[in-house]
């Protein structure tokens, strides 16, 4: 049993803003007033110490019935995530910000400033630290773009799991059937625009300024808020035989399902963006960008029985010349990754959370006959939705291509006594040359909707030299 807490970030001197979305602001006259810490009551932390993260491990081996060559394993565990896996925080300090904007007069052949003679002094505004902060009448121009977080901000968690049985087989081979889960909640996930307007105002054309929930500001804006959800689920079998005898082996084949509502923090395959419709979230839930549904991975190497130590020609002036050689190998095939379809213009003028997807009026799938680089797939069921309506095409619709790759490794071994050898390596990366493309233009309405244009890197090779004493 485990349990951790992350204490919120803090500044010593009270130097950040939160937000209050339920107050009523005395400059517009509606919802959303800025807040800073430590004044008028208002908390020093920008959000709330979770304090419930209780994680409980536990793990099992059995034999079953007191079997010799048979073993069964499992696990489950909560694991929490830190508070910013998402990225650094570097905002919330509104009202505490200086900035200048030094010019040359000659394009910069004239420097604005020496650092001989320190950095020219800036001219600073009288700023009002209260409830009127940043806000102006309903019908003016905003001028301020608040960002915070959220009170209640919570830390993510994962609940791990699996299961498989393994099965020793002769020849020093083990195979083992497993499967295994992940179930993430309350991730950190990208920053989120709350200040779309409402679905009943757009119903009625309303799509001004004036119309959006916090109309006093440009933008309101939750930093990394903690409302990401995953599920992944895997089935994997695993056949591996560990160095011996100048022989290994170590292959995979995986089949999973990878769906969340967030983002995978910049580390993603395909689209990095989900948000779509602030008040519609589960319409962002669907196939991760890192959702790959088949894997297979091939791995050996192999010291030829030739040359010294070795079972052929393990003597004689000619084994150190024609023997020592050694083989390696790295295959991987693995189905494509997922994409999504948005739209060039966004018609709904709602400011919304997140790009327009399209909509679907067909089947957008091609079969594999009619599949080319020009149109990997159906462009035609597509269309752009009508103004002031989101589209209702989903999120990960489509595949990309997949990918099959082997890379060699040639190696020869050379013994220079006293423990020392010589090793010359030729490298062989995507060794048959196969073409794997890249995602096909997904964004309606641009030129290169449906057209592949991208592939993975092509063979190439290196020679290397490795010393070792």
């Amino acid at each position: 049993m485990r349990w951790e807490t992350d204490t919120p970030i803090r500044d010593s001197d009270d130097r950040m803003n939160g937000f209050d979305p339920s107050a009523i602001n005395p400059v517009s006259g509606t919802p959303g007033v800025v807040r800073f810490a430590g004044v008028d009551g208002w908390p020093s932390s920008p959000y709330r110490t979770d304090w419930n993260n209780v994680g409980p491990r536990i793990g099992l081996a059995w034999r079953p019935f007191g079997a010799a060559h048979t073993i069964v394993r499992g696990g489950f565990g909560v694991f929490f995530a830190h508070p910013f896996d998402h990225g650094a925080p570097n905002s919330a300090s509104l009202g505490f910000e200086r900035s200048a904007s030094l010019q040359t007069p000659d394009n910069g052949i004239t420097a604005p400033f020496y650092l001989r003679d320190g950095v020219p002094a800036l001219q600073e505004a009288t700023v009002v630290r209260d409830a009127t902060f940043g806000a102006v009448r309903v019908g003016q121009n905003p001028t301020t773009a608040v960002t915070f977080y959220e009170r209640d901000r919570a830390t993510g968690y994962a609940q791990q799991f699996n299961l498989g049985i393994q099965r020793e087989l002769p020849a020093q081979f083990v195979v083992e059937l497993s499967y295994l889960g992940n179930l993430s909640r309350k991730l950190p996930s990208q920053n989120l625009s709350i200040n779309q307007i409402a679905p009943e105002k757009m119903a009625a054309g309303l799509t001004q300024q004036r119309d959006r929930p916090f109309p006093q500001f440009s933008n309101v804006t939750v930093l990394f808020p903690t409302l990401g959800v995953s599920n992944y689920h895997a089935g994997v079998l695993r056949v591996e035989r560990r160095f011996a005898h100048g022989f290994n082996v170590l292959s995979t084949y995986t089949w999973s399902k990878f769906l969340n509502n967030t983002d995978e923090g910049g580390a993603n395959i395909g689209d990095p963006g989900v948000y779509s419709d602030f008040y519609n979230r589960s319409r962002d839930y669907g196939p991760s960008a890192n959702d790959i549904r088949q894997r297979a991975t091939f791995s050996s190497v192999w010291e030829l029985p030739i040359g010294t130590g070795r079972r052929w020609m393990s003597s004689g002036w000619l084994a150190p010349i024609v023997g020592n050689w050694s083989l390696g190998m790295l295959g991987t095939l693995q189905s494509g990754p997922p994409f999504t379809v948005t739209t060039q213009t966004n018609s709904t003028n709602a400011q919304s959370a997140g790009a327009l997807r399209a909509d679907l009026v067909g089947n957008p799938e091609l079969p594999s006959g009619e599949r080319t680089l020009a149109r990997w797939f159906n462009t035609d069921a597509f269309a752009q939705p009508a103004p002031l309506r989101f589209g209702t095409s989903g999120r990960g619709i489509l595949r990309g291509d997949g990918i099959v790759k082997v890379d060699l490794l040639i190696g020869k071994l050379v013994a220079l006594g006293a423990q020392r050898t010589l090793q010359f390596r030729v490298e062989l990366f995507n060794a048959f040359n196969h073409t794997d493309f890249g995602l096909p233009g997904h964004t309606f309405g641009a030129p290169g909707f449906g057209i592949v244009s991208s592939a993975r890197a092509a063979r190439s090779m290196q020679l290397g030299v490795r010393f070792a004493y």
